[in-house]
């Protein structure tokens, strides 16, 4: 039997931490006790560590049932993705002519309360244009005049921001396809993604899609702490209407479990890593592997692999190759972590027999990383050899070498294999690891991958790496 608020408790555990603050702010109750179970809420959903406490059942659930469609409907009001759902709607009643007079109603409603800042500005101009068509060709004059008056105001700041969206769709070619920019242009493009995002005349919708923009340019580049600067600010636009939606909240939370892990600060990318698998979307799969892959370097290996065990049934209903190759990738390290060696190796071969081109096609240095590590594991280096020239892979790698994603992680892996197959020296394999790593020790982001590279080398060869790392700092 459930308890007596499991469906009230349900609820508020679903409830995220800047909902919560945009709920206190704007809350305005006659009754205390309505403010007290808030702020309960609020303190089970933001107090990291700290068990929920359970909710009084001695209130009327009265009191419960009011609060819980209170805070729907409060949410309701300010969120961009089901207002985008009711235009979606609506466009389709106009062009199919099945529109009513209550629909009417609520499209001149919202004309009056709409304002060019809002997120879904540009989308409700269009579908004005639509309702004003509709309304012409059937001399409807009254709300023809009223609309055309709402479209000829906003027309130059609705053809701006439509301007802007053609510069963002160039400047997002460039950016996803890492395409290497010239200092210059490499400035030109972050301070127009920057001016964006910060210029509040513009509509949310532009202004997020240019801080969605800019964080993939600065994951591109590895420039973490200039991502950070930007998301102080846009973690206090996302406690306002601005932005928001749980699509666009979760999004931010797992950007932030990125953003944290790359820095190395383990615990505000787990914080944010639960956060961001809260509410299941289409993108959870992605954002388990980021939160698994801070379990990992917290050591926290049972848990990463509960977790990704519990969500295999996800992975069987994606087709995103990209989000299935992270997940095997994962997958096999979480094995390697928790010491179930032969169950790694034999999940990345089988894996790699039937998925082959996908992973070719898509993230092969992930896969081949996490591959050759477990074989490694397992002691089986003449394997790590034949992979590595079966397929070229140390080639491939060096072929990114002009990336600031590129790590010689194989590269490595290969030189260990040779020197525990006694085809090179002690020698060859210090100045050879030293040759590949010493051109990337001045990146903050990089020199502690490679450090981190070394580190699980010496599981292996604990003397060896001593001395690559004595090497490094002279």
């Amino acid at each position: 039997m459930r308890p007596k608020l499991s469906i009230f408790t349900d609820f508020a555990n679903t409830l995220f931490p800047h909902e919560l603050e945009y709920l206190m702010a704007v809350q305005n109750f006659s009754k205390p006790l309505n403010l007290k179970i808030l702020e309960q809420i609020y303190s089970n959903n933001t107090s990291s560590g700290k068990q929920r406490e359970p909710f009084d059942e001695s209130i009327d659930k009265r009191t419960y049932s009011y609060l819980k469609k209170w805070i729907t409907e409060t949410l309701l009001k300010i969120d961009v993705d089901y207002f985008f759902d009711w235009l979606i709607e609506t466009e389709k009643k106009i062009l199919t002519d099945v529109i009513v007079p209550s629909d009417e109603a609520v499209i001149l409603s919202n004309m009056n309360k709409m304002h060019p800042t809002n997120y879904n500005y540009i989308r409700f101009y269009e579908l004005l244009q639509y309702y004003r068509d509709y309304l012409m060709v059937r001399s409807r004059t009254k709300h023809n005049k009223v609309v055309t008056g709402f479209l000829e105001v906003h027309h130059e700041q609705y053809f701006k921001l439509k301007n802007l969206n053609i510069e963002l769709d160039n400047v997002t070619a460039r950016i996803v396809k890492k395409i290497e920019f010239h200092p210059e242009e490499k400035g030109y493009i972050e301070n127009f993604l920057w001016e964006i995002f910060f210029d509040e005349t513009l509509d949310g919708y532009t202004r997020y899609r240019a801080v969605v923009r800019l964080t993939i340019h600065y994951y591109n580049n590895r420039e973490f702490e200039k991502q950070a600067i930007v998301y102080q600010h846009l973690d206090n636009f996302l406690k306002t209407p601005v932005f928001y939606s749980k699509r666009i909240l979760s999004n931010y939370y797992a950007n932030r479990t990125m953003m944290h892990s790359k820095l190395n600060e383990l615990e505000e990318a787990e914080k944010y890593g639960y956060l961001s698998i809260q509410n299941k979307n289409s993108d959870y799969l992605f954002y388990l592997i980021n939160l698994c892959g801070v379990l990992l370097k917290q050591e926290k290996n049972s848990e990463a692999l509960k977790l990704m065990r519990k969500s295999i049934p996800e992975l069987k209903n994606t087709n995103n190759n990209y989000y299935k190759i992270g997940f095997a990738s994962f997958y096999i390290l979480t094995f390697i972590a928790n010491k179930q060696i032969e169950k790694a190796v034999h999940f990345a071969s089988q894996y790699f027999q039937t998925y082959r081109k996908e992973i070719f096609e898509h993230r092969w240095h992930l896969y081949f990383t996490t591959y050759l590590f477990a074989l490694i594991n397992a002691e089986k280096y003449d394997k790590v050899i034949s992979i590595c020239k079966r397929y070229n892979l140390l080639l491939r790698e060096k072929q990114r070498v002009d990336l600031p994603d590129y790590l010689p992680i194989i590269e490595n892996y290969y030189y260990l294999s040779e020197y525990m197959e006694g085809k090179i020296d002690q020698d060859k394999l210090i100045s050879s690891i030293v040759k590949s790593v010493k051109p990337l020790m001045k990146s903050t982001y990089r020199s502690r991958r490679m450090s981190d590279m070394i580190d699980e080398l010496g599981e292996f060869l604990h003397d060896e790496m001593m001395k690559v790392k004595a090497e490094l700092l002279r």
